[in-house]
């Protein structure tokens, strides 16, 4: 697995390489001198939240890169995941994952799962890619569909242009779907969407075909 960096200063960057060193049968980091990351690669790190303070006024940064895109920060706040993986970045990364940690997650998102691991005290969250289980079958087609959009980024008026529903309407099916899941704020609903083989379900160009 070939991964770098991406508009990192050169004591990150030498840092970096240090700390997956002990790790370099399994992955290879490559140079990203002046902060310009190297081609050819599986995964691009990149501190896309790097900035972030408030929502909605956010902007998520982006990179030209190789291989898939692994948001890599400091900034790793719960309720800027969903920013983060509505812009089409596999993995949401905190920059204080142990080494052993982050090397597992980077593995997993270089096989195609998502990852989403904030570090401290929160588990690790990847997503399967399968067949969505119990309690998911509680939830009815479209609550589960509003879900699946919720945990691809998009905003509430959008879900609701998109499903042909009213903004009153919609916030009734995630009051429920809440309910179901156990989950109390979208950022929790996000990750719960990861988990449970949500997220790439629904892509941003991609009409969900809602009916009620």
């Amino acid at each position: 697995m070939r991964v770098t960096l991406a508009h990192e200063c050169e004591l990150v960057t030498v840092g970096f390489a240090g700390l997956l060193a002990p790790y370099a049968h399994r992955v290879q980091v490559l140079p990203s001198p002046g902060g310009v990351p190297a081609r050819d690669v599986d995964l691009t790190l990149h501190d896309t939240l790097a900035g972030v303070r408030d929502l909605p006024l956010a902007a998520v940064q982006s990179v030209a890169h190789d291989g898939r895109l692994v948001t890599w920060t400091w900034n790793a706040r719960p309720e800027l995941v969903e920013l983060a993986l509505g812009n089409g970045v596999s993995g949401v990364l905190s920059k204080a994952l142990p080494a052993a940690r982050l090397v597992a997650a980077l593995e997993s998102i270089h096989h195609g799962r998502p990852v989403v691991d904030l570090g401290a005290d929160q588990p690790p969250v990847t997503s399967p890619h399968s067949t969505p289980t119990s309690p998911l079958e509680t939830l009815t087609p479209r609550e589960a569909q509003v879900i699946a959009m919720i945990t691809a980024g998009f905003d509430n008026q959008t879900i609701a242009d998109r499903a042909s529903i009213s903004i009153n309407s919609l916030k009734s099916y995630i009051r429920s779907a809440y309910r179901k899941m156990g989950v109390a704020s979208r950022s929790q609903a996000v990750l719960w969407g990861v988990r449970h083989g949500y997220l790439g379900s629904i892509t941003r160009d991609e009409d969900p075909g809602m009916t009620a």
